[in-house]
């Protein structure tokens, strides 16, 4: 089974993503696996509703795990299933909490062995002086998986007028990737994030 990993920075609407594409690929539940740092496992059992509610939020660094989800997209006349995994943010800064640094590195550990990246970018912060510079972890990501051929960037949050307005910026400053606009809120854009998943799985 093939695990998409789902990276960014933190906020950038990584686990709002990951619950509502599960809903758009038809689940009403959802059976989350959490994975510690130190390898400690947790299974637990969600409604989508609920999920959202306990894992989303404002506060920077909510997720400080990896926890994935088995999901199942159509290919032809079947269903193959996929492993979803949602990951802690990173930065370029070294956090000053262990719990958060320790995440980052579980985050950074994982893109080397997945099959595939879905790179998150908060598209209402794609602004010139963010994306100048080689010392920037969209950048580092973005070379890491356009090298291995399997990477996707989304746009989120194009329900803000900004974010729209800086998807050509991302499109340009990322000229290898497939750019695709989305919002994780609102689960637009979602059809095409279907699609790659199904043309990769």
């Amino acid at each position: 089974m093939k695990e998409f990993a789902v990276v960014g920075r933190p906020n950038s609407g990584k686990t709002l993503f990951t619950l509502n594409f599960a809903a758009f690929l038809g689940c009403k539940t959802a059976d989350i696996t959490f994975r510690a740092p130190d390898g400690l496992l947790d299974c637990r059992h969600f409604g989508i509703a609920e999920a959202k509610r306990e894992l989303c939020g404002p506060m920077i660094h909510k997720t400080r795990a990896v926890q994935s989800l088995v999901l199942k997209v159509p290919v032809g006349k079947t269903a193959v299933s996929f492993k979803l995994t949602d990951t802690c943010g990173v930065s370029e800064q070294i956090h000053g909490e262990e719990a958060v640094r320790r995440g980052m590195a579980q985050t950074l550990s994982l893109l080397r062995g997945t099959d595939f990246i879905i790179h998150i970018v908060d598209a209402a912060l794609a602004t010139d002086s963010c994306l100048a510079g080689e010392a920037n972890i969209d950048r580092e990501i973005y070379q890491f998986g356009i090298a291995r051929n399997r990477y996707i960037m989304l746009a989120n949050k194009t329900d803000l007028p900004a974010a729209r307005e800086n998807v050509a910026r991302l499109t340009a400053a990322f000229h290898q990737a497939t750019v695709l606009p989305v919002s994780a809120l609102y689960s637009k854009g979602f059809a095409e994030v279907k699609a790659c998943v199904a043309g990769n799985v």
